[in-house]
Parts: structure tokens; C-alpha cells; sequence
């Protein structure tokens, strides 16, 4: 079962509840009671939120409903990256902090920051956007601009605004809360900003804050995914992290730990779309990216600590999961800390 952040379901609910529909109509509409719906501590399923805006919808046909939502929901929408975000150094940390954990949102949503020579975005798909037409998006794409202006002290940072589906309301009630162009009907849903806002600053910046901000974001993320997996998932991981606190990746020893045949380990973990290499390589990833950011390890070391050969067979499996070499990734870290 796929999950949302209750922040964003609980900002929803509000606003059903404020333009008049029933307690009954709301639960009927997301297939849950409100205590759950209500209840800061839950993370229901993801189709919750289209179900009741798509409900919105046609019950108030032509209104800018999802413009009203996001201008009066709290920050707690961001399912806790908000508070993160103001301890940036600039725009685009913000932006890179946001689409790489914004599966504590909601965990089939997609953002990615595409930053090219003319052109900067963050372009956003989730596949239940069928479900409401595009209005959960239209919330979350709303919200954006409200957070850079609002939260984080930059305004005025985009040029133009484009969504996938069709207007729900006229496309002036967009332009003036946007206060660019906005495009229906094209090919993603995106936010296109000003390439010179990306280097601008944060006012409450703190370099010791926001690497406690990404440790904390850490640890909620492995929690949620943790709170779904099922209980031999579980077991294969445990055994996977505890291998690797001695040293020991390889998956028959992963299956040995967790009193398995190997066979067994991997049917379990295709059944919930990994490998037992999979889990190995995670912990591994993890682990790399913490000895990377001290200094005083070297390469070399690490990759033998990682069970590597050697650094080339380690650089090569890093770059396939972060995107860039160790090198890289150690260079953006200490530019961020300096």
C-alpha cells in the first residue's frame, strides 16, 4: 500500500469540511473515518486525497478550489520539509532538498529538478493524477511558489507554469495567483524559474542545522518505508545491515542471517520489487555516503571497507547510484559545509 504524508490529507480535509460538506460525505469519499483522516500521526493511503478532490470538484464546478486550498494551507502540507528547506544556504539546495525526499510528501510522487544552459524546472508527475484531473498537483504546484515567497524569503521566482490536464476554472484565477503565464494541456506538469534565483540566499541559512535536517529526513524516510514493509522484508534487511557491520556482503550470507535459502530471500525480496543485492547495495550506498563526508577517509579505504575489490569497482558502482563519483559527491558536500 502506497502512503501519504497526513499533513497534506489533514489540509485537504480541512477545506472539504470549511465549504460545507458533511463529516459522513468526506469519510465516504477517502473510505476512512475522520479520526484517521485527522489524526497527525497516521499516513494513510495515497488515493485519499484525489478521492475527496475530485469529490470538491464536482460538487463546485468552475471554482478555483485547488488556488484557494493552497493559499490557506499550513507548511505541514510539505510533510515536514518545510522546516528543513529555511536552513538552505541558497534556492537551488532548497530545491535539490525537496525533490530528492519528496517521497515523505507522498510516496509515488515524483519531482525532479532539471537544470540546463537556458532552462531551470522542477517538473512534477504522480500516477494518480487521473483520479481528481490534476487537482492534487495544482495544490502542490501552488504551494511551491508560497513556500520560496512565504517561508524561505524569494519571491518572484518563476517564469511560467505549465499543466498536463485541463483548466478547472478560468485561467485568469492562475495567472493572477501565479502571476506568470500558465499553460494547460501540455506535455508535464512543471514550475520554470528564473535561472538567476537559483543562486540566491537564504536568510536563516545554517550549514549545522540542514546536515541535521538531511540525517533527520533520513531516518523518516527508512521509518515509512519500515511501517510498510512486510515482515520478511524486514527480516532480509536487518540481516543485510547486520552483515554489514562485519564486513559480509553477499547475498547467501544475507539469507543465512536471516535463516533462509537463498531462493527464499529471492523470491521475497522480487515479490516486493528489489533483489537481495538490492538491499545490499542500499545499506552500502548509505554507508558510503556517510565515510565520504569525513575527510579523513580516503577512497581507497572505503571501498575496502565496503567489500570492494577495488576503488574502481567502487566508483563505478557509486556513480550508478547516486549519479556522480565519489569525488563529486565529496566536492558538493564540503562546498555546501564551507
Amino acid at each position: 500500500m502506497t502512503t501519504v504524508s497526513n499533513g497534506t490529507v489533514m489540509t485537504v480535509v480541512a477545506s472539504a469540511l470549511s465549504r460545507g460538506l458533511t463529516i459522513s460525505e468526506v469519510q465516504d469519499a477517502a473510505g476512512l473515518p475522520c479520526n484517521i483522516l485527522m489524526n497527525p500521526e497516521s499516513r494513510p493511503p495515497e488515493d485519499v486525497t484525489p478521492r475527496i478532490m475530485a469529490l470538491l470538484g464536482e460538487r463546485f464546478p468552475n471554482e478555483p478550489i485547488t488556488l484557494d486550498i493552497a493559499r490557506a494551507a499550513p507548511f505541514s502540507f510539505f510533510g515536514g520539509l518545510a522546516e528543513g528547506a529555511r536552513f538552505a544556504d541558497e534556492l537551488r539546495t532548497e530545491i535539490n532538498l525537496l525533490t530528492k525526499n519528496c517521497s515523505i510528501i507522498s510516496d509515488q510522487l515524483e519531482l525532479t529538478f532539471q537544470e540546463g544552459p537556458m532552462e531551470a524546472k522542477i517538473v512534477s508527475s504522480h500516477p494518480m493524477n487521473h483520479m481528481d484531473g490534476g487537482r492534487s498537483a495544482e495544490i502542490g504546484s501552488a504551494s511551491i511558489p508560497r513556500l520560496f515567497s512565504e517561508f524561505l524569503g524569494i519571491s518572484n521566482c518563476f517564469e511560467r507554469i505549465t499543466f498536463s490536464h485541463q483548466p478547472h476554472c478560468d485561467v485568469a484565477h492562475y495567472v493572477d495567483y501565479f502571476g506568470v503565464p500558465v499553460e494547460f494541456n501540455a506535455s508535464e506538469i512543471s514550475l520554470i524559474l528564473k535561472p538567476e534565483k537559483l543562486n540566491e540566499p537564504i536568510k536563516q541559512a545554517n550549514i549545522d542545522l540542514f546536515n541535521y535536517v538531511l540525517t533527520h529526513l533520513s531516518g523518516v524516510k527508512k521509518q515509512i518505508e519500515a511501517a510498510k514493509e512486510p515482515k520478511e522484508l524486514k527480516t532480509l534487511r536487518q540481516a543485510a545491515a547486520e552483515n554489514a557491520r562485519a564486513g559480509v556482503f553477499n547475498a547467501a550470507s544475507v539469507a543465512a542471517a536471516a535463516n533462509m535459502s537463498v531462493r527464499t530471500a529471492q523470491r521475497i525480496a522480487a515479490e516486493n520489487g528489489t533483489t537481495v543485492q538490492g538491499l545490499i547495495d542500499k545499506i552500502r550506498e548509505h554507508r558510503a555516503t556517510e565515510l565520504l563526508r569525513d575527510n579523513r577517509n580516503d577512497i581507497g579505504s572505503i571501498a575496502f571497507l565496503l567489500g570492494y575489490s577495488d576503488e574502481r569497482a567502487f566508483r563505478r558502482a557509486f556513480q550508478r547510484w547516486t549519479g556522480q563519483t565519489p569525488s563529486d559527491f565529496r566536492k558538493q558536500f564540503n562546498k555546501i559545509i564551507e
